[in-house]
């Protein structure tokens, strides 16, 4: 809190500023105001109040007058969610712009304003309240669930959302060995799949193997986890199981056979293509331009309403506008173009340049909590092709000469005017299970040590000590590759290196090929940001599990044929070690583990234990996420966190942000 004050006052920023450090902890403690209601009933039991009737934006009422479309009170669902705007009632009207950096990635400022999950995060980003479905329960042991949908609840085409669109995507996608080989982790605890049964047109009940105490929170983010459900009404067609053509169909439209053309049009994140797939969302994918550019319009049959009545969202339509960097992006935020920037977190370096120009921008500029690890890390490819570079990267004495190596009192000063916490790359403090000595693991800059561990593990110098010789003669060289965001440390840091005598080389490349790379085992070194390991991401499942999987599972996939191993079960990749085995043991059973258990602890503490001792991840600092907010817009948060745990925007209810102006 000090360090960020002193920032502040160093720059001198406003007041409302200041609210924006707020420890979460005590925005947590601070945060009373109750945001939904999930059903009208509740809403006026708790409130005493009603909703005398049904509201819409003004065009629609209009549609509505000349018969071509349904009145409002048939678009919604018997019992639609009620929502209690954070600043109060908004107008509708109005199109959202916010950039992409990609046409499939990098659109976090527009993709998470209309992200819905089967329970919701609350501002408070502790409450987890009902969302799509309109009650839920737990079993006591934790291995069932019980989930209660919204009689009339629609998709954006009008067509009925029901039970059989999450057996669909059980029966026909999760346990289709065709279009998911691999299994995600947040739906096999204690290693086997999920039971998902249809008791009702409205009912479902999903059933484990293993206790899974953690299942709420991996339900508030089961968007990233596959969602649970998709369209049966539509993708039908493109499946092989309901279309005999299927085949014919996918041969028409360019791809190889039904499985790749199924997935083409199941996509309904980032990477959506199809134009045509309904959705539940506030707005829907309606156009995609020339230039790449993204068109989401209102969701005619979206299942929310204020406490006005006002069926949600507000704001007409989305824009994703691809830019070339984050440049572009500041310049087209400068000049009133896009409404709100987060993603690709904004530089520190350059905060002065977003408050001389805020009023130029029409723009407010805060600064929110970061839950981040580490926000620039690096991993080394442990399953290089290479074979004598392999043998490097797995000596864990090359790995702490390294980080050794890195002048993180440099970086911070250089890109973060020294306000950053420097950190090993590790859980956030407030971890129940982090002890102090993680975050400070092999974080000091010593380069005459770092020289003296690879001198001893037989990395000597050449003849004319310009770069050290690997064990076959030959230079020792790497590629550090990286996306935009992570450029500026990435190039500080191989220059570093290279000091030491390890010649590094830089490689900015774009996002899909990035990934690609990473996964074909193409890759030397690798830098991302070490992100979802707050504790409330690590209790939920996928590869969030433990922080060390994140080493693994995440782009910067430190061992490629060992995450691929584990993931298949065997059935290709590498049989990893055994410490990595065991590793990926610890955090299953860590997964099933409720925190009231004595054990909960006990594993999460291995786990950070065993990934920090192993530097599989090497981290530099973490400072406050810049957010720039157009002062345009209403209902936005002035305060909170920005980040990968709570899905960015989620939590601060997108669909009631409006345009005041």
């Amino acid at each position: 809190m000090k360090r960020h004050l002193k920032f502040l006052t160093v720059l001198l920023l406003a007041s409302s500023i200041l609210l924006s450090v707020i420890p979460i902890s005590y925005a947590q403690k601070a945060q009373a105001k109750r945001f939904y209601y999930s059903t009208p009933s509740e809403y006026t039991k708790v409130t005493g109040k009603k909703i005398a009737k049904y509201n819409e934006a003004p065009e629609l009422s209009e549609l509505v007058r000349q018969g071509k479309l349904l009145a409002v009170e048939r678009r919604l669902p018997d019992e639609p969610l009620i929502v209690e705007p954070l600043e109060g009632i908004g107008k509708y009207g109005g199109v959202y712009r916010g950039a992409g950096f990609g046409p499939i990635s990098g659109q976090v400022d527009t993709e998470t304003l209309r992200v819905q999950n089967i329970l919701q995060i609350n501002p408070d980003l502790k409450t987890i309240t009902p969302n799509i479905v309109k009650t839920w329960g737990i079993s006591k042991d934790f291995k069932e669930v019980t989930l209660i949908l919204r009689r009339g609840m629609k998709w954006s085409d009008g067509q009925p959302f029901t039970a059989d669109d999450f057996m669909f995507w059980y029966e026909d996608i999760a346990n289709n060995n065709e279009l998911t080989p691999v299994k995600n982790t947040a739906w096999t605890p204690g290693g086997k799949m999920m039971e998902m049964r249809k008791i009702n047109p409205y009912t479902i009940k999903i059933k484990f193997a293993a206790p899974y105490p953690a299942v709420d929170i991996t339900l508030a983010k089961s968007y990233i986890y596959g969602r649970f459900f998709a369209p049966k009404h539509y993708l039908k067609q493109y499946h092989i199981k309901y279309n005999p053509q299927a085949n014919d169909i996918a041969k028409k439209e360019g791809f190889a056979s039904w499985v790749q053309c199924f997935q083409y049009h199941l996509a309904y994140a980032q990477d959506q293509m199809d134009t045509k797939l309904p959705d539940i969302t506030p707005w829907v994918l309606t156009r995609i331009d020339e230039s790449g550019n993204k068109y989401y319009d209102r969701n005619l049959y979206y299942w929310k309403v204020d406490t006005a009545g006002n069926q949600l969202p507000y704001i007409n339509g989305q824009v994703v506008v691809l830019v070339k960097d984050a440049q572009v992006r500041i310049m087209k935020l400068i000049s009133q173009e896009l409404h709100a920037a987060g993603e690709n977190p904004l530089l520190v370096k350059e905060y002065t340049l977003y408050k001389e120009n805020e009023k130029k921008g029409d723009y407010t500029v805060y600064l929110f909590n970061n839950t981040r690890g580490s926000d620039w890390c690096v991993a080394f490819n442990l399953t290089h092709k290479d074979p004598v570079l392999r043998k490097i990267f797995n000596d864990i004495k090359f790995r702490q000469a390294m980080s050794l190596a890195i002048d993180r009192k440099q970086i911070n000063d250089v890109l973060y005017y020294g306000k950053a916490d420097i950190r090993q790359a590790v859980p956030p403090p407030e971890t129940s299970f982090y002890e102090d000595w993680m975050g400070k693991y092999f974080i000091e800059y010593d380069p005459d040590r770092a020289n003296k561990i690879l001198d001893e593990i037989g990395l000597k110098w050449d003849k004319d000590k310009k770069v050290r010789l690997r064990p076959d003669g030959k230079p020792l060289e790497v590629v550090l590759e990286c996306t935009e965001e992570f450029a500026p440390q990435s190039e500080m840091v191989s220059e570093m290196w290279t000091k030491i005598g390890v010649k590094t080389i830089m490689k900015q490349e774009e996002r899909t090929l990035f990934y690609e790379r990473g996964t074909a085992n193409e890759r030397d070194v690798a830098a991302w940001t070490f992100d979802g390991v707050a504790e409330f991401s690590l209790r939920s499942g996928g590869l969030d599990g433990s922080a060390g999987r994140r080493a693994f599972g995440n782009p910067i996939n430190a061992a490629p044929l060992w995450t691929m191993w584990i993931t298949t079960k065997g059935a290709s990749g590498e049989e990893p070690p055994e410490l990595i085995k065991r590793f990926y043991e610890t955090g299953d059973k860590f997964l099933v583990t409720s925190p009231k258990s004595k054990d909960y602890k006990k594993l999460g503490g291995e786990l950070l234990k065993i990934s920090t001792e192993n530097l599989w991840a090497i981290g530099t600092s973490v400072s406050p996420r810049v957010i720039m907010i157009s002062n345009k817009l209403g209902n936005t948060p002035k305060e909170g966190t920005f980040a990968y745990d709570y899905h960015f925007w989620v939590p601060y209810m997108g669909d009631t942000w409006y345009f005041k102006r």
